[in-house]
């Protein structure tokens, strides 16, 4: 057998040499750090692996990459470290911030044993870093009324989460919305004040949203960040901070209107973000990032930004257009991070095809436009109603091409997401990307979403009335003769039996029947027994509210 077939992700150097190493003793975490030496010459997190017949040695570029270089020894040692295949392996990353984003605002906020598994995902797929986006879920100390029903996560949470990372070579990053997505807030009215658009405004897609969602850039709202900051990033080990700031949907619709016609909307912006940034520089000793989608609309304004901030330059479409996005901010000499998405959200089982062609071209971007890496965004848009394993084989391609660089190939991270998601079985990953093809059957691609989720929430949806019934039926079979994976066999059937409510709900709109709601109860009482299995209470009434 060819070791080198065992080996994910594939290393850049593997020149096999005749023989055998007895390499048991290895198989200790403890004796395999003692062994390495740092070698000044690698990259840090690059590696070099000498196994001769009576020696083994580890080089090092930094210990940062110790945890990459005894995964690889694991994968070489199969299941006889006492014959580990003599050889020299050498490997480093392509992309040194390899990030991974967890919304824990809409809904989910995991348990501990829930963050376990995951990091343990994000340790296998070789990420450094963590972000937990957060609007309302952290306990902050005088905002209880905000987060009460939400099982936010505590100081001490923080704390017990900041050492696990560590322990798998991960950095926590605070991630705390500052502008924008303050609904969760400004719902209540002791906070209204706060609010550009108390009183609700109208969207960019032209319906209008009786809740406010964004802070208006004033004394007072800057006052309100800056305490949740100073209470919040103490906590952390991290040199960095996500201010969030995106999707300031109303500004200039209320408080600030007369200020932005004046100023110009992209002013106005600047300068608020640029007070919070030099908050969090000047009192934390933090270097801020912000998600860039407005700003990238301004480019005349990026100037009054802080040198000493990045970009998060994010597009979850499959023509999002990073490339463009990115040379906006090569030009203007920020620093800047590549955020594609997992396609997880409003989909049930992902949008697989949209989920490729995402993450391979900001992987392209990234390389292009020498950014200094990528942070994958994992949403829980509507509830949250997709189950965790929908967004392993994502984070497997991410991780690949993060590692790799954009010429991997693809078929290497289902084999990975396998090996490292799946508990070893082959062929699980597929399953799942095969579900998450399932509404791309119908050849109809609306963004942010898929089809049948869209169903889900409105079986009238103009949408799809040029899906036929034929089609309807045709979709149902294919999801019936989906193989099964052997593993997470339980959030597999609610996934297929979500998918088959979706299309239910559009049959009985047409036909008008009610057969779709009987199958509601089942699928609530689903939906909350696995969502319990890694995730807090609260939140979960609010995503139950979907199945109505």
């Amino acid at each position: 057998m060819n070791p080198e077939n065992n080996l994910f992700p594939k290393p850049s150097l593997w020149k096999p040499r005749s023989g055998t190493s007895n390499t048991s003793v290895l198989t200790d975490p403890h004796a395999f750090q003692d062994l390495a030496v740092i070698d000044q010459h690698l990259p840090a997190e690059g590696y070099r692996l000498s196994i001769l017949e009576n020696e083994v040695q580890v080089e090092v570029g930094s210990n940062a990459a110790i945890r990459f270089a005894r995964q690889h020894l694991l994968q070489l040692q199969g299941d006889r470290p006492e014959r580990t295949p003599c050889g020299v392996l050498e490997d480093s990353p392509v992309f040194d911030r390899r990030a991974f984003m967890l919304d824990v605002s809409r809904c989910k906020v995991p348990t501990r044993e829930g963050f376990r598994q995951w990091l343990n995902i994000l340790s296998g797929f070789r990420y450094n870093e963590l972000q937990l986006y957060t609007e309302h879920t952290f306990a902050y100390s005088n905002h209880e009324q905000v987060w009460k029903d939400a099982s936010p996560l505590t100081p001490e949470d923080i704390t017990w989460l900041q050492q696990e990372c560590e322990a798998y070579g991960i950095r926590l990053v605070p991630n705390q919305n500052c502008f924008g997505h303050f609904e969760r807030w400004i719902k209540h009215a002791d906070y209204q004040h706060y609010a550009e658009s108390p009183q609700g405004f109208m969207s960019p897609w032209g319906d209008f949203r009786p809740v406010g969602s964004v802070l208006k850039p004033d004394d007072a709202s800057f006052a309100l960040v800056c305490e949740l900051l100073d209470e919040l990033l103490p906590l952390f080990n991290s040199d960095r901070v996500n201010i969030g700031c995106d999707e300031t949907f109303e500004l200039g619709q209320g408080a600030s209107k007369a200020r932005c016609k004046k100023e110009g909307m992209g002013s106005v912006y600047a300068d608020f973000v640029q007070r919070i940034m030099t908050y969090v520089e000047e009192t934390h000793g933090m270097k801020p990032e912000f998600w860039g989608d407005i700003l990238v609309k301004y480019p005349e304004e990026i100037g009054k930004l802080s040198p000493a901030a990045t970009a998060l330059c994010w597009g979850y479409e499959a023509d999002s257009p990073l490339a463009r996005d990115c040379e906006t901010y090569a030009k203007s000499g920020l620093p800047f991070t590549v955020c594609p998405g997992t396609s997880s959200w409003r989909s049930f089982a992902g949008r697989t095809e949209n989920m490729i062609a995402n993450i391979t071209q900001a992987a392209k971007a990234t390389l292009d436009g020498e950014a200094d890496g990528m942070l994958l965004t994992d949403w829980g848009d509507c509830g949250h109603l997709q189950v965790e394993p929908v967004s392993y084989g994502p984070m497997s391609l991410f991780g690949l091409l993060a590692w790799q660089g954009p010429e991997a190939n693809i078929e290497d991270a289902w084999a990975w997401c396998d090996k490292v998601a799946f508990e070893g079985q082959t062929g699980d990953t597929a399953c799942w990307l095969n579900a998450g093809r399932i509404s791309e059957q119908t050849g109809i691609f609306p963004p942010n979403a898929n089809l049948l989720f869209k169903w889900f929430l409105d079986p009238n949806l103009s949408e799809g009335e040029s899906v036929s019934n034929q089609t309807l039926s045709l979709l149902k079979e294919n999801i019936e003769e989906l193989p099964r994976p052997s593993t997470f066999r339980e959030e597999w059937s609610h996934t297929l039996a979500n998918l088959r409510l979706s299309i239910q709900r559009v049959e009985d709109h047409r036909k008008d029947t009610t057969l779709a709601r009987d199958s509601l109860k089942e699928l609530r009482n689903n939906h909350a027994r696995i969502w319990r299995k890694r995730n807090r209470e609260g939140g979960l009434a609010e995503s139950l509210e979907t199945y109505t």
